[in-house]
């Protein structure tokens, strides 16, 4: 299992699981390829994960995305096969002892709807406010303002619901690219999936561990021409893959999956033709 990197002390949170569809997110790989590892139903919908990541040192206590929360309806629900607790958040938390209270911050690497679902609650009266109280919310000061105003291309996955509330509250810090959010804990922009996806890198005792979220959302990804079909711009997808893989590798880094149903995270090698796994952590529960 993967329990520390360094001082952190790392927690997986399994929040639930949903299903997008499986040409879609393979882009131009045929499924007669890509159907060995990811399976379909019989919607072709691929079964991917809502993987949250929570960091405590003893003084901070870091969530790393908030899955796809609980602000929709049963048609949404269907649509996406989504299957989770009806408190996804708080009931994988409290597994572990933590309350939504205990949280001090808050990283979104971006704000799509199955990234940033979990950010905002409904009150006893339905006003939408903050989940994790006494939190800052970070998230990249670019992919915010394409949130706030979300491109044709893109406006199916940015539910201002989700996020808007957060500057209101006064809990919201933007961060530039590439910089330090916290000791130890910094943003790798790329932008070919959306505008300002800041990767999470931690970096503690010697130990990297990086939050991969949708540059490879899934394991199969970790070979260089499967881009999701969902990328804003492909190629830049793919040059910014592969020089971030590369990295990887050179600097034995842990590679943590947001979506992959099955594997939890991986250090690689570089390969004959692609990037080969040298070690990997599996699901456990959830």
């Amino acid at each position: 299992m993967l329990n520390n990197i360094g001082e952190w002390k790392v927690i997986v949170l399994e929040t639930g699981d949903f299903r997008l569809d499986g040409g879609a997110m393979m882009g131009s790989v045929p499924k007669v390829l890509w159907e060995k590892t990811n399976p379909s139903d019989e919607l072709n919908r691929i079964d991917l994960s809502l993987r949250c990541l929570l960091l405590d040192n003893g003084t901070k206590r870091v969530l790393i995305e908030t899955g796809m929360g609980n602000k929709f309806n049963d048609k949404f629900k269907t649509m996406f096969a989504i299957q989770q607790s009806s408190n996804p958040l708080s009931d994988t938390l409290s597994e572990y002892g933590y309350l939504f209270e205990s949280i001090t911050d808050v990283i979104l690497t971006h704000l799509h709807f199955d990234h940033s679902g979990g950010a905002l609650n409904s009150d006893d009266i339905g006003t939408l406010v903050p989940a994790f109280p006494n939190a800052q919310y970070h998230v990249s000061e670019s992919n915010w303002e394409l949130g706030i105003a979300p491109n044709p291309r893109d406006r199916a996955s940015y539910l201002n619901e989700n996020y808007l509330p957060l500057k209101d509250a006064g809990l919201l810090n933007l961060i530039a690219e590439n910089s330090e959010i916290l000791p130890g804990i910094s943003s790798y922009i790329v932008n070919g999936h959306t505008t300002g996806q800041q990767l999470i890198k931690v970096e503690s005792e010697d130990e990297v561990l990086v939050f991969c979220s949708d540059l490879i959302p899934l394991r199969s990804h970790l070979k260089l021409p499967w881009i999701m079909g969902y990328d804003l711009n492909a190629l830049l997808s793919l040059q910014e893959k592969t020089k971030f893989l590369q990295e990887a590798a050179d600097g034995d880094w842990w590679l943590f999956f947001y979506h992959d149903p099955k594997t939890v995270a991986v250090k690689i090698e570089k390969g004959e033709k692609y990037y080969n796994v040298v070690k990997e952590v599996f699901r456990q529960n959830g």
